[in-house]
């Protein structure tokens, strides 16, 4: 199961509960407390303390995995400022579930609160476990109050921008598919927070390194069995010097360190972290010093699919002409506008295929024939000047031709713009929604888009095609060495086949996609249809912000992700590509 769908799980059945503290809202989650057998014993009790900008079910992995033997409870933090208030907060969480005590764990930020809160309330700490965590020197305090100040006076997304190249490179050990999913998640975190409520993690921290008496953040804690400290020689978040500071506040602790773990070793070295804290929490001794890191699982340089796909350029070229002459186009007058259209396949089940950027479908012809052996797939070509609105206006008008009451709808890159707008304009005859590769209305992959369609109106059609086909190409030119010249090959071919027009009115058309008010899903006049979002790690046209923005409009949906994958993932993952739209069509 990828990363998207544990956490879409987990949400569905560990809803937020909420409660107010000296007039500040938590929200937390909280698993739940089956009555006991007469002879058994109730059980026991875990909090998990995330790091600065998670929120409480950001803990999911940890939650799943420990609920089975613990009542375990995930806080988000409020914007409060100060230490204080978290660690009133998180006693009125317990107080509020009726436990008595609890077992914490707490990582980054999550481990500072977890160590002033055993100092504060040590009778209602069972065991302890601290990661990734060091007490500030004071030059770091300095350091870090002079951070918090500027940031406070620039914009968020500074903040995010700041932190971003951080995350990459936290993230650069992990396994391809977690890198890919946290360093998205990651954005979805960002999205969430305000500036004010991303600064106050960092003035918590602040206040608990300013006021080490207040907090006795520096004295011993007097029960070395109940602490594991996990750290990382390589940790950045915190000096060698910060991180002893916090080990003389524990004589006599268990220590685990990963000899190269970096700040997050619970994603660069998921098992060993699992097992050592699981074995600590449920008894096991652990063995302090440095542990032997096992070795990392070689990563293949191949690209994944099946042989049929990573065809060479010759068999692509068979492929492409055995294609056309295979699917005919079909003709519909749609208010005067001609349009052509592809409709092959078979089944019971539609999928409507919006064409992307290139306007015509040839792009999709391996998509197009994986899927027409299950599925009846009808894919248009799209007329020059219908407008954003008049294309989806136009698919709605050849599914009537065609007789198709509803259908499955895939848009990628560009047809992901014309696909939400149909199904804003034409929900009744969408079953479910497919969007690939592609972003809202303020994610537009060009800029200034009605100057640069003015400029280039300008010139002769023979300079706006070079510009498109450049463009085309860094887009969606993917592959290895040997079939990368067939897409160009054919992108080329596209080219020659369209015009002036038809080259205008795709930026047109995207320029007032870009200038749509706010979609909300669902909205007030769309009934909810079940979404897939697909996207790619390194896609070249949609930012990694774009793609938060995108799963942010689209809530419930499903997400996978393509690792190492770039924009044009159709053509060179699209073994696993299709599977993920037949899982997903195969749905009710």
């Amino acid at each position: 199961m990828n990363g998207y769908a544990e956490l879409r799980a987990f949400r569905a059945t560990h809803p937020f509960r909420s409660l107010t503290v000296d007039g500040v809202e938590w929200k937390y989650i909280a698993g739940p407390e089956p009555a006991p057998a007469p002879a058994e014993a109730a059980k026991p009790a875990l909090i998990v303390l995330g790091g600065g900008f998670s929120f409480g079910d950001s803990a999911f992995r940890t939650v799943s995995t420990f609920e089975p033997r613990f009542r375990v409870l995930a806080p988000s933090y409020p914007a409060v400022r100060t230490m204080a208030e978290l660690l009133a907060g998180i006693a009125a969480l317990l107080d509020a579930e009726g436990i008595q005590s609890a077992s914490v764990i707490g990582h980054s930020l999550g481990a500072g609160v977890a160590h002033a809160f055993a100092r504060r309330y040590p009778h209602r700490v069972d065991k302890l476990v601290l990661s990734g965590f060091g007490l500030y020197t004071r030059a770091h305090t300095r350091l870090v109050t002079e951070f918090v100040a500027l940031f406070s006076v620039l914009p968020k997304a500074a903040l995010a921008a700041f932190y971003r190249p951080r995350i990459r490179r936290l993230l650069a050990a992990a396994e391809d598919d977690e890198r890919a999913f946290l360093s998205a998640y990651s954005e979805d975190l960002f999205a969430a927070h305000s500036k004010a409520s991303a600064l106050a993690r960092l003035a918590v921290l602040l206040d608990l390194a300013a006021h080490p008496a207040r907090y006795a953040a520096t004295s011993a804690f007097d029960r070395p069995d109940d602490v594991l400290i996990i750290a990382a020689s390589d940790d950045r978040g915190f000096t060698s010097r910060e991180r002893e500071t916090l080990l003389a506040a524990y004589p006599g602790a268990r220590v685990h360190v990963f000899a190269q773990g970096g700040h997050w070793a619970a994603v660069t070295h998921p098992a060993e972290y699992d097992d050592v804290v699981r074995r600590f929490l449920e008894g096991g001794r652990q063995g302090a010093g440095t542990s032997k890191i096992p070795a990392l699982p070689l990563r293949s340089t191949e690209p994944r699919g099946s042989g049929a796909i990573r065809a060479h350029a010759g068999d692509l070229e068979a492929q492409l002409a055995a294609f056309r002459a295979g699917h005919p186009y079909r003709e519909l007058d749609v208010g005067g506008v001609r349009w052509r259209y592809l409709s092959r396949g078979s089944g019971e089940k539609v999928v409507l295929l919006p064409s992307g950027g290139t306007r015509v479908p040839d792009l999709y012809l391996l998509l197009i024939e994986a899927l027409e052996g299950d599925f009846r797939v009808i894919a248009p070509a799209y007329p020059a000047g219908a407008g954003i609105i008049g294309l989806a206006d136009g698919l709605a008008a050849i599914l009537e031709a065609e007789g198709v009451r509803q259908a499955d709808v895939l848009g990628s890159s560009f047809g992901g713009f014309v696909a939400q707008v149909f199904v804003r304009r034409h929900p009744e005859r969408v079953r479910r929604l497919v969007l690939a590769n592609t972003g809202g209305p303020a994610a537009a992959p060009l800029p200034v888009l009605q100057l640069l369609v003015r400029l280039l109106a300008l010139l002769p059609e023979s300079a706006v095609r070079f510009l498109t086909g450049w463009n085309w190409r860094r887009w969606f030119a993917p592959g290895s060495q040997d079939t990368a010249e067939f897409w160009k090959t054919l992108l080329s071919d596209i080219l020659t086949r369209l015009g002036k027009d038809d080259l205008l009115s795709g930026l047109w058309e995207m320029n007032e996609f870009a200038h749509l008010p706010p979609l909300s899903v669902p909205g007030p006049a769309t009934p909810p249809v079940p979404v897939l979002l697909i996207e790619s790690e390194l896609d070249e046209v949609f930012s990694p912000q774009a793609r938060a923005a995108l799963r942010a409009l689209y809530p419930g949906a499903e997400v996978r992700i393509f690792a190492g994958a770039g924009h044009g993932a159709m053509a060179t993952r699209t073994t696993e590509y299709v599977e993920a739209v037949r899982e997903f069509l195969r749905g009710p």
